[in-house]
């Protein structure tokens, strides 16, 4: 792990992302594909930070890591659970309004279609994306295993169809993986 200290926020990138960028890359998505969808993965993160610093928290880090980036608050809630939840999904917001201007300018290009893709996502109710934080957040953690077991169950379902059909994505492929090892890690 590399770290720096940049105006009292670290700011790091793992070994593992630039090895997922490479993997990726060696199965045949193209550079272009894998920009813009970098840029989009960037432009959501600004989302939180935009509506972190209305709120006047400042990230205590900021890591580039196999599975995205992770921006880590200062310890505690913001100041109410409407504020935890406007930061939350304001990375999805971003995501969607981008999505909405692009289709409004270009018609459904492939940066639409990556903000779409990512804004929905992320809004899935894994422990590790916006929406499993956000609905941990209201439900206080109640409820959740059954959700997140079914959200698994028809992501696995997604990914064999995928298969049979031979269109399997190695990054939703390798997405579900991680997803999956942090539900059964931490849960």
């Amino acid at each position: 792990m590399f770290r720096i200290n940049v105006g009292g926020v670290q700011l790091g990138i793992s070994f593992s992302f630039p090895a997922v960028l490479a993997l990726v890359l060696l199965t045949g998505c193209d550079s272009r594909s894998m920009l813009t969808a970098l840029i989009c993965c960037f432009l959501h993160e600004c989302g939180h930070l935009l509506f972190m610093i209305i709120f006047g928290n400042r990230p205590q880090a900021v890591t580039l890591y196999g599975g995205g980036i992770r921006i880590t608050p200062q310890a505690g809630r913001i100041d109410s659970l409407g504020k935890d939840l406007t930061v939350l999904l304001a990375g999805c917001g971003m995501n969607f309004l981008l999505a909405l201007t692009g289709l409004v300018l270009d018609g459904m290009s492939l940066f639409v279609q990556i903000n779409l893709l990512l804004g929905a996502f992320n809004l899935l109710p894994f422990r590790h994306f916006d929406g499993g934080r956000a609905l941990e957040l209201l439900t206080d953690g109640r409820g959740l295993r059954a959700v997140r077991c079914t959200f698994i169950l028809l992501t696995a379902m997604l990914i064999v169809l995928m298969g049979i059909n031979g269109s399997i994505s190695i990054s939703l492929l390798m997405t579900f993986v991680f997803a999956l090892a942090a539900e059964f890690a931490e849960g």
